[in-house]
This record gives C-alpha cells, sequence and structure tokens, in this order.
C-alpha cells in the first residue's frame, strides 16, 4: 500500500510539476509549451467562418495505420511478447494470442493469481490466498518439443505451456513473506528471472532461479521505493526515492565474474526520472523532456522538449529497445489524446515517429524486433509494427 500510494501521489504531482524538489544543478527541464493550436490567417487565430487548421500532432497521426486488436479484455496487463505470440493477464486468467490475431488460448487460471510473466522458457505466476497477503511464486516451464529420430525438434514459433491436469496446477512453487499486491518480475535470462518484492524490509530486488524459485538471491534494496528496475549493460538498473539512479554488476559464476554492489550511477533533483537503458546511454523521461547520459552519469543532454515534439503530451514510461526508444504519454494531447512516440537517434539528432495515436491510457509496453504491443486502460491488448 505504501508503494501504491507514493506512484499514485507522484504520478499526479508529476504531471503539473514533475515531483519537483529544489533543483540541485543547472536544470534540464523545458518549459512547458501550450498545446498545439490550429492556426489561421497567419495570425495564430482562426478567423470569422473558418475551421482551424489540423495542429502539428493531427498532421503525424494522420499517418499512423490502425494497430491490431489482439484482445478486448478491459482488464488486460502484464503484456509479453515471446517468438510470435504475445502473452496477457486479465483478471484471473493468463492468454496467449499469436501476433496476427489468431489461435487465442487460455494458459492458466487461478482465483489467486495476482501478476504474471512469460519469457520463451517458463511462466511466472504471483499468487496469494483470501487467507494471506503473502505471496507465492509458481514456475511453469515451457513445453520442450521432443527429438525425433535422434535429430534436435527445431524451436518453436512460441513458447507453448502444460495446463492443469487431473485437477492439479503445474509448475513448482515457493513461498515467500513478500506482500503479493507490491510483488513482480521485471526481466528474465536463461536460468533466472528477476522479481521486484515488497518486503518487511522494503522494494528488494531478487535474482531467482527459475529451476528452484526457493533459491533467491537479494541484489538490492531500499525502505524507500524502488521504480524502474531493468537488465541492461551487465547489471540491474533501477531508480531510488524517484530521482537516484543505481545500478548493480550482474555476477557470472561460470566466467568467475563475482555480484557487484549497489552503486548509485547519477541523480537529478528536479523531476522523477521514468529510466530507460540500452547498451551505449541511459535515459530519463522527467516529464517535459528525455535526457540523454553516459552510462557513468555524465555528459547530461536534452534529446526531446514537448515543445519541440510533433505533441506536448508529456513524456511518461519509456523502454530502450535496439538503439531506439519507445515513450508513452503521461497525459493526452488535446487533439490526439494519448501517443506512443518512437525516438531513434542519427548523430545528434533525433528523429521522432509514432508508433500509435488517439489512443486511451497506454498501461503497459513491450517491445522486440518488430513489434510493439500494449495494454489500454479499458479496451485491450494492441500491436503495431515498429
Amino acid at each position: 500500500m505504501r508503494k501504491a500510494l507514493a506512484l499514485v501521489v507522484c504520478g499526479a504531482v508529476a504531471a503539473l510539476i514533475g515531483c519537483a524538489d529544489d533543483d540541485t544543478g543547472a536544470s534540464l527541464r523545458g518549459k512547458p509549451g501550450a498545446s498545439n493550436r490550429g492556426a489561421g490567417a497567419g495570425s495564430g487565430e482562426t478567423t470569422a467562418g473558418s475551421e482551424a487548421a489540423p495542429s502539428s500532432a493531427e498532421n503525424a497521426c494522420a499517418a499512423v495505420q490502425p494497430p491490431t486488436t489482439l484482445a478486448d479484455a478491459t482488464d488486460a496487463r502484464d503484456v509479453r511478447i515471446a517468438g510470435s505470440a504475445v502473452y496477457y493477464q486479465a483478471g484471473a486468467k493468463v492468454f496467449r494470442v499469436l501476433k496476427d490475431g489468431t489461435k487465442k488460448k487460455e494458459l492458466y487460471t487461478s482465483p489467486n493469481l495476482v501478476r504474471s510473466y512469460v519469457d520463451k522458457t517458463a511462466m511466472v505466476l504471483i499468487e496469494t490466498t483470501p487467507e494471506s497477503t503473502e505471496a507465492t511464486i509458481r514456475v511453469v516451464q515451457a513445453i520442450v518439443p521432443e527429438d525425433k529420430d535422434g535429430q534436435p525438434a527445431p524451436e518453436p514459433a512460441f513458447p507453448d505451456f502444460p495446463t492443469a491436469a487431473d485437477g492439479a496446477l503445474p509448475g513448482v512453487t515457493a513461498a515467500t513473506d513478500f506482500n503479493a499486491a507490491g510483488t513482480r518480475v521485471f526481466a528474465s535470462d536463461e536460468k533466472s528471472f528477476y522479481l521486484l518484492a515488497d518486503t518487511g524490509d522494503g522494494d528488494t530486488i531478487f535474482q531467482v532461479k527459475k529451476k528452484n524459485p526457493n533459491v533467491r538471491t537479494a541484489l538490492a534494496q531500499s525502505a524507500n521505493v524502488i521504480t524502474n528496475p531493468q537488465i541492461a549493460s551487465g547489471a540491474v538498473w533501477y531508480v531510488r526515492d524517484q530521482q537516484r539512479i543505481f545500478k548493480v554488476a550482474l555476477g557470472d559464476e561460470e566466467n568467475g565474474i563475482e555480484q557487484g554492489e549497489p552503486t548509485e550511477v547519477f541523480g537529478i533533483g528536479y523531476a522523477s526520472c521514468s529510466l530507460a537503458v540500452n547498451e551505449r546511454a541511459a535515459f530519463c523521461s522527467v516529464g517535459s523532456a528525455v535526457e540523454r547520459r553516459d552510462l557513468t552519469g555524465a555528459n547530461p543532454t536534452t534529446i526531446l522538449d514537448a515543445q519541440k515534439s510533433k505533441t506536448q503530451a508529456l513524456f511518461g514510461a519509456t523502454i530502450a529497445r535496439d538503439g531506439a526508444l519507445f515513450v508513452r504519454s503521461a497525459a493526452p494531447d488535446e487533439k490526439v489524446k494519448h501517443v506512443i512516440r518512437a525516438l531513434e537517434s542519427s548523430g545528434d539528432a533525433v528523429e521522432e515517429s509514432f508508433v500509435a495515436c488517439g489512443r486511451g491510457m497506454v498501461t503497459d509496453l513491450a517491445v522486440d524486433g518488430t513489434s510493439v504491443v500494449w495494454t489500454e486502460e479499458g479496451a485491450g491488448v494492441f500491436l503495431a509494427p515498429r
């Protein structure tokens, strides 16, 4: 409850003042601008009997193709892409649907389901019971195709999972003392998944073994709120207290690399940072702008200001993928509602385009090499090409 309240309050304040404290250095923020308005007679106002000209946002959105509707579940969340399929949770169920909208399948259902996460090798479920708020972790391994005639079976186009048999739910479970409502998986690799857990000691990031979820290693812990956890450049990155950016280098037993300790990389004192990190840089979406820094925290630069954007909708949560940023709006544009921006760098210039326009509030976002998939408040699951 503490974390949910902090995020709701900060999100509401950020739309107005960026959750700002006193600035500790030169501000990179752009000054908020007015919404785009149609211009007429060269004066920025319409003349009698004329219609307002389309705004720059409306012109840009006119070229964006409508997305593919994958599901109309109004409570969809936890969207993931694995191979040629999209996975999402709706209520107490986890579903799979192919990117073309076909072969929808219910994979798992339980009245105890709280959160879900799917990758190519496993489905991880956070569950609870009516008698307790504590989380149980359930891991269901993907079905591995059987070899035929001594030859390895081809890799499937997308993972499939066993279903309940004789009333018994699939997978292995591990009990925890985590608060289930504040616990979620945010990343994974071949052998582990990474969990942000609401514990008695505050927010804690764990590395958890897929084969045995009882084997957990605490990577970072804070008595205050941790947000935006992600894996990039051989480390777990995260934001603490909305404005301080940390990383923890991941260990590698096979190559003799020891687990690192949490290290603060940089901080900002004028806004909340919605963090995205790739192999070359760290980015902060701060509402009125998107900023870039080296992986050391040096050389802060504003790469796009809201006043120079095609739409002045505030910048929200951000994903870094294949050298591009995908940014959902934190508040709607007066003309084109919510948008998903794609930002790609070319030298010192940044090219901005729209993946989606005219949308409701985007509640979750996933990206792979060819597609952008999102859930939309009260609407469902949607897909657009990159």
